[in-house]
Formats: structure tokens, sequence, C-alpha cells
């Protein structure tokens, strides 16, 4: 139990990363029919994406 703080840390830290790290895959490869809607879908993946990654680090510090 004296612990508990880092094991949340690096559960976050996990948990951020792989989002992050899915959404930048999704931002590379995904695919849309009409051009507006996937230009904005990407900005979403590409934003997501370093978020994620930046929550991850900050935990990777916290640590």
């Amino acid at each position: 139990m004296e612990n508990i703080i880092a094991a949340i840390l690096f559960a976050l830290l996990v948990a951020a990363g792989s989002l992050g790290v899915t959404s930048l895959g999704m931002y590379a490869f995904h695919r849309n029919e009409n051009r507006d809607e996937q230009q904005r879908e990407r900005l979403e993946y590409a934003f997501f994406g370093v978020v994620g990654i930046v929550v991850m680090l900050m935990m990777w510090y916290a640590l």
C-alpha cells in the first residue's frame, strides 16, 4: 500500500501512452471518402496523439 501513488501514475502513463500512440497511428493510416471529414478527423487524431504522448511524459517525470 505504500506505493499506491506510483502504481496509479504508472497506470496513467501506460494508458496515455497507448492512446497517444494509437491515435498517431490512426492519424497516419486513416482514410475517408470525404476530404473535409478526413482532414477534420486527422486533425483530431493528431491532437489526441500529441496530448496522449505529453501526458505520458508528464507521468513519467512524476514517477
